[in-house]
């Protein structure tokens, strides 16, 4: 007995017609001489900063400040004198991009830069750590004078004056900006300070961590 093929050619008819119906949906047939589509860009917010030490020519490592090495020499070496100021660290540099948003796109506008003695950290009593900002300094085309935030002049002292684990505002008002890398951003200078009774300072071997924080995604 043989079997029909009607089946198999009506099939065949049917899938042909899809594919040419499908073809012809995909053909608008009022093509002109202009085409055009859409394209979305994602910008996400950023928030990142380093420092970089130039003394060493690496992102800045463990810094010692030892008192030894302005006791035996110069007015500390002199008895009863005792000079905080002749003990200093500079040439580093704060690096750092931030995108922030426009008004009312529900991301922040500005940032800040935050730093302080992490929580469990130790430093001698009667004394400040100074740290000095310099005003940014940014790679061409990488933000302006206003996107990269303004300083607070006169630094931040960092022990008595503001005590472990409490934030101090460095720079603030920054917007969207890139620094660039090295020796850009913000220059720092650390330098110590008496800042109480000389009987609060005591010998010892102190250990502080310093923390600075661009706020905040």
């Amino acid at each position: 007995m043989i079997k029909s093929n009607k089946p198999l050619i009506a099939a065949l008819v049917l899938f042909a017609l899809t594919l040419l119906s499908q073809g012809l949906m995909a053909q608008d047939n009022n093509d002109i001489n202009i085409a055009s589509h859409q394209l979305d860009v994602n910008v996400p917010e950023v928030a990142i900063l380093d420092i970089f030490d130039a003394n060493t020519g690496t992102e800045v490592g463990p810094i010692m400040m030892d008192m030894t090495n302005v006791t035996l020499i110069g007015t500390n070496a002199e008895a009863g004198l005792y000079a905080f100021q002749d003990m200093s660290y500079g040439n580093m540099f704060l690096n750092y991009t931030s995108v922030v948003g426009q008004a009312a796109s529900g991301f922040d506008v500005t940032r800040q830069i935050d730093v302080q003695f992490e929580n469990g950290s130790t430093f001698p009593g009667s004394l400040d750590l100074r740290i000095t900002p310099q005003a940014p300094v940014i790679i061409a085309n990488g933000g302006d004078a206003n996107s990269a935030g303004s300083v607070v002049a006169a630094g931040v002292a960092l022990g008595t004056s503001t005590p472990i684990g409490t934030d101090a505002l460095l720079v603030s008002s920054i917007e969207s900006v890139y620094t660039g890398d090295q020796n850009y951003g913000v220059k720092l200078t650390y330098t110590l300070e008496q800042n109480g009774n000389f009987s609060g300072y005591k010998a010892g071997l102190y250990q502080a961590t310093i923390r600075y924080t661009l706020s905040d995604l």
